[in-house]
């Protein structure tokens, strides 16, 4: 189950999310081992669960990030364009920057607006 592909490492936390059966692909497996989520969140990186990065926002859980990955896969091809609008701490587009490859680009859009009230 999702919630528990915790790890004590990120290695650990990525076979976790493979042996339940959420990493599917070794596309997915490997773009998610090049990218430590420790980089993108403080606090627990390798809990299953979302974590907070400030702003009243928060990481997703690196299960929703499997399943993003594994859906989109067909279309992060090397070479592919990616546009990513509310990335967020940036994890998902910094893997899939490593599916897209060098010939491919990821362009991100990290807010659309700010509340002021």
């Amino acid at each position: 189950m999702a919630w528990r592909c915790h790890g004590k490492t990120h290695k650990e936390q990525i076979d976790h999310l493979r042996k339940s059966g959420i990493i599917k692909s070794n596309v997915v497996y490997e773009a998610m081992l090049a990218v430590d989520r420790k980089d993108f969140c403080s606090s627990e990186p390798y809990r299953d669960s979302p974590q907070p990065i400030g702003s009243n926002a928060t990481i997703s859980a690196p299960h929703m990030h499997a399943y993003a990955l594994e859906n989109l896969k067909e279309r992060l091809k090397p070479g592919s364009k990616v546009l990513d609008v509310g990335c967020g701490s940036g994890y998902l587009a910094a893997c899939m920057a490593i599916m897209v490859g060098e010939s491919g680009r990821v362009v991100v859009v990290p807010v659309l607006c700010v509340d002021t009230t």
